[in-house]
């Protein structure tokens, strides 16, 4: 197997074991039952799993929205550097009548253009998918805290 196809299957790999939205509710939840249990809040899971869906929720836009940003970021420095680095030369050169120089010229052009279309959408998608993030976040509920466990209960536990 050559080394581009084992990069593409490792990230296929990579990409399916990632957990989906639904599984993160559901870690998250049984995480915090566990955590509630050790630090002795009495919470059933019913309001466990309705704390953790809330966690998790007000997270996973943002996160997204974040990996969006970071595309867009990527697909920038991607266009600077060819805009900086290759096509100056690559133009100097055909400008010159290297024919060869030409070929790549036109190549490069065309990669770049697909790279700023790619780029365009991305921009499209995190100002669409960013916008309804910050609508939300203009909506911030207040935050209510947790009841704090009996004063010696979290010691008790500790020197178990």
């Amino acid at each position: 197997m050559s080394l581009p196809a084992q990069k593409e299957e490792q990230a296929r790999q990579v990409k399916a074991a990632l957990p989906g939205y639904l599984a993160v509710r559901e870690t998250a939840a049984a995480v915090l039952v566990a955590a509630g249990k050790d630090i002795g809040l009495r919470l059933d899971e019913a309001d466990a799993r309705d704390l953790a869906e809330r966690v998790v929720d007000a997270i996973h836009k943002g996160a997204e929205v974040r990996g969006i940003a970071f595309a867009c970021d990527v697909a920038d420095m991607e266009l600077a550097a060819h805009d900086r680095y290759l096509l100056p030369p690559s133009r100097a050169k055909a400008e010159a009548g290297d024919p060869m120089a030409g070929a790549v010229l036109r190549d490069l052009e065309k990669y770049v253009e697909g790279a700023k279309k790619l780029r365009d959408e991305l921009v499209e998608r995190l100002a669409r998918v960013g916008g309804q993030w910050l609508a939300e976040q203009q909506k911030v509920v207040a935050v209510v805290p947790m009841p704090a466990p009996p004063q010696g209960q979290h010691r008790a536990r500790a020197a178990a």
